[in-house]
């Protein structure tokens, strides 16, 4: 097992009095609160909050025993590092590569060590350059321990059944395939909600307790990936009573948190169309992140316009060109365009919510028309205007 270029670089930026152990446990930390202000290493089938949570935990702990280890010599073994190798081993349970767990370790380690380097004086780089061997001997250990430990647990029948699951998963949503745990007869039908999460660093807990209680569903099936999880649900009900029971189900998830995400759901009759609904769930979920809808969980009868609006792709910016003479004008006007869509096209609501008088509504309407050749009071051109405004939006995020 070879340690990768990343750290064979950080290695080589440093260049020989000792540092310190004190010291050193004093700038790793501040290397470790550095790398915390950057975000966390990615993962590309884990949400990073759901990473993001134990991560600092786990390496504020590596950190100790590496600064031991110099002290000692004495390289630390599988026991003393459990809690480095149970941290790993959850990545592979959620879905991440052995590879990828590993790489983020060096990775991260490297990252770490420059910024010592970079923030030490130049006797103590020099010191810090007698101590490349030994780190990268402990790096070396940690590495190979890691890959042990999942060579161990690759036996493991749930590690197995893991692994079919989600490549079950993936037949059917990316080709329709009902396979293994999807392969459920002819009458089912499936309903796919597709999560994205906007937490933070300190979201993790909530974010795995919704997670927790999503699996805990019967019938149900979560898969995660980088921005969030899709969740697949089948039932035997009607189409119709499938999705609103799963909805309930979901909000019910989602209230006993505190996790910022929206999903985007949509139902599919048949295993051959869940690529199409995985499809639709997914831009919903999309659309309402950037929009930051109040709506946690939306589907295509709520969000048809802005659905539409934001998978126009290419032809974004020229549907937002239809609105772009307001950008010329008085802001107030498209301002009190979009408050009178958000006010279901009522004017006295909308001079309401503005604090002015109804008459100034209609007159800044009337301007709307006269700049953008579209009439807000007509109800086919009103929706070319919305439609222009989500646009806008979807380009200004």
């Amino acid at each position: 097992m070879q340690i990768d270029n990343d750290w064979e670089c950080a290695l080589m930026e440093a260049n020989a009095t000792a540092v310190p152990n004190s010291t050193l446990r004093s700038r790793l930390k501040a290397a470790i609160d550095w790398y915390a202000s950057q975000g966390g290493p990615a993962y590309r089938r884990v949400p990073s909050e759901l990473v993001v949570s134990d991560f600092f935990d786990g390496i504020a702990f590596n950190a100790d025993a590496l600064v031991t280890f110099l002290e000692t010599g004495k390289l630390p073994t599988a026991h003393d590092l459990r809690a480095i190798t149970d941290l790993a081993m959850t990545r592979l349970a959620s879905g991440a590569t052995l590879s990828e767990v590993t790489g983020a370790y060096q990775a991260v380690s490297a990252a770490l060590w420059r910024r010592v380097v970079a923030e030490s004086s130049p006797s103590d780089r020099a010191a810090l350059a007698e101590l490349m061997p030994q780190v990268a001997e402990y790096i070396f250990q940690v590495v190979s321990l890691i890959a042990t430990e999942a060579a161990h647990r690759s036996g493991d029948p749930l590690s197995d059944v893991r692994e079919r699951n989600r490549a079950a998963a993936d037949a059917l949503l990316r080709s329709g395939e009902a396979t293994g745990l999807f392969d459920i007869g002819p009458s089912a039908n499936y309903t796919i909600a597709v999560f994205q999460i906007a937490g933070s660093s300190t979201a993790g807990s909530a974010l795995g307790d919704l997670k927790a209680r999503i699996e805990a569903m019967a019938n149900t099936y979560l898969r995660l990936d980088l921005n969030g999880w899709v969740v697949v649900h089948w039932s035997s009900e009607s189409v119709a009573s499938a999705v609103a029971s799963f909805r309930e189900k979901l909000e019910h998830a989602r209230a006993h948190t505190s996790v910022q995400c929206w999903a985007g759901i949509a139902p599919s009759t048949t295993a051959h169309d869940v690529p199409g609904a995985y499809r639709r769930a997914a831009g919903l979920a999309a659309t309402a992140q950037k929009l930051r809808r109040a709506d946690f969980l939306v589907d295509l009868a709520q969000m048809a316009i802005e659905y539409l609006s934001a998978t126009a792709g290419p032809d974004i910016p020229a549907l937002a060109e239809i609105v772009e003479p307001l950008s010329h004008a008085d802001p107030t006007f498209g301002e009190t365009l979009r408050i009178f869509f958000d006010k279901n096209c009522n004017q006295l609501a909308t001079a309401r919510a503005m604090h002015v008088h109804r008459n100034s509504v209609t007159y800044r309407l009337a301007k709307v028309h006269a700049l953008t050749g579209l009439n807000p009071l007509n109800f086919a051109e009103a929706t070319s205007l919305h439609a222009a405004l989500i646009a806008l939006r979807m380009l200004q995020e």
